[in-house]
């Protein structure tokens, strides 16, 4: 059996130390010696009420904290140990009750902070597209004009991708298992707007390059000269008028 991690030379040493704690916590004389003589269950006792069974789990509350044994306090409360260890009990469970109300709270506000983020980072993406117009001549003498419009800059959906996996996280989703080798719905998603951002790195890559091939590329006249105009390239198929 563990033995207390505080000892007393004799009960009336326990009983002066106790007291000592109690007032130190806020308790009045009349409370501490109503909780050890008067309330209670019994012959000639004021049965507990709200205010009575508060003060006295809050006493023995602060008794343990104090380094004192069940047994100590239930002889310093006049208490049964099935009280004290009740009331210990009770006492545990209030304090989970309000970690678990602390952590859901944060976690109710990280899950909107993401979801805000989320919402600019795809606005973002949205927006960072952008038309333009390309006008090419024609050796007939017509010309073609062509509208592009890019597929927008990556980095959002990065960003995107990043608040859906702390949410996934947050929510306990990520790291659930795929059955039968197949993958969750949500890890598939995952997946599959990495490959989506993929996708439009490769297309700013190619627009980049088609833009160097357009500005490389310039018309000569009969001697063969440079005339210092650009001829924009439509596609990556050679011209017909180049062997």
């Amino acid at each position: 059996m563990a033995q207390p991690e505080v000892t007393f030379a004799s009960p009336e040493e326990q009983l002066q130390y106790s007291i000592k704690v109690l007032a130190q916590a806020g308790f009045t004389p009349v409370q501490i010696e109503r909780i050890r003589n008067e309330a209670g269950v019994g012959k000639n006792k004021i049965p507990y009420d709200k205010e009575t069974t508060g003060w006295r789990r809050f006493m023995v509350q602060e008794l343990l904290a104090a380094r004192m044994s069940n047994r100590q306090i239930s002889e310093v409360l006049n208490l049964s140990k099935e009280t004290v260890n009740a009331d210990r009990k009770h006492n545990r469970e209030i304090w989970t009750q309000e970690i678990l109300k602390s952590q859901d709270t944060w976690r109710a506000q990280l899950l909107r902070e993401q979801a805000e983020l989320k919402e600019m980072a795809i606005q973002g993406f949205h927006a960072s597209k952008h038309r333009r117009t390309i006008t090419s001549n024609e050796e007939s003498g017509s010309n073609i004009v062509k509208i592009e419009e890019t597929a927008g800059e990556s980095s959002f959906l990065t960003v995107a991708k990043g608040c859906l996996e702390q949410q996934a996280k947050m929510l306990g989703l990520f790291d659930i298992k795929p059955q039968q080798e197949e993958k969750s719905g949500y890890k598939n998603f995952l997946d599959n707007l990495s490959s989506q951002i993929q996708k439009v790195k490769e297309a700013e890559r190619t627009a980049t390059d088609r833009a160097v091939a357009i500005e490389a590329k310039a018309e000569f006249d009969d001697n063969g000269e440079p005339t210092g105009k650009s001829k924009p390239m439509l596609s990556a198929q050679p011209d017909d008028d180049q062997d």
